[in-house]
């Protein structure tokens, strides 16, 4: 294990999923997570990937069989908001297995703490920093975020919340 803080650990979530954001292009939310999983930046083309699944056991959950590609198992009738969270949260486990994590020490630096981390990617990758403070330079509030990021109303608020509290 890799001890590192809450706040280092958060830099480090911030800083992978603005990278995944900038590759995607996109310049507004909300950003296109799916999109981005099905056609991945080349150093994770045998990581990322989706595949829609019927199962009322979990939203979604990573696999990557040994001598195949990941992918991001993801149930079909989720909602678009609850669809988009679990797809970004999922992808922070693709990220850390796949080999060029593996070689950073990714697993041994987020495993210990792999659901608070998983939980917090997901929110910096649909709501990056960026985005967020040019939705609140617009004076617009959580409540339209949730609209505006095509995010659950609760991701929003978190968001939100934990970015003021940064910038405060």
């Amino acid at each position: 294990m890799i001890p590192v803080t809450q706040e280092e650990r958060e830099w480090f979530l911030d800083n992978i999923a603005q990278g995944l954001v900038e590759y995607t292009g996109v310049a507004e939310p909300p950003v296109p997570v799916e999109e981005m999983l099905k056609h991945p930046p080349d150093l994770y083309r045998d990581d990322l990937g989706v595949v829609d699944m019927r199962s009322d056991l979990w939203d979604a959950t990573f696999a990557r069989p040994l001598t195949q590609r990941g992918n991001i198992f993801v149930r079909m009738d989720l909602s678009p908001e609850e669809r988009r969270l679990a797809l970004a949260r999922e992808t922070l486990s693709a990220l850390i297995t796949s080999k060029q994590g593996r070689a950073m020490g990714l697993p041994k630096m987020f495993i210990s703490d792999l659901r608070a981390s998983a939980d917090y990617f997901a929110r910096a990758l649909l709501a990056p920093l960026r985005f967020v403070d040019a939705h609140r330079k617009q004076d617009k509030r959580p409540d339209t975020m949730a609209d505006d990021f095509c995010i659950p109303q609760s991701v929003a608020d978190e968001r939100w919340d934990e970015l003021h509290t940064r910038m405060s």
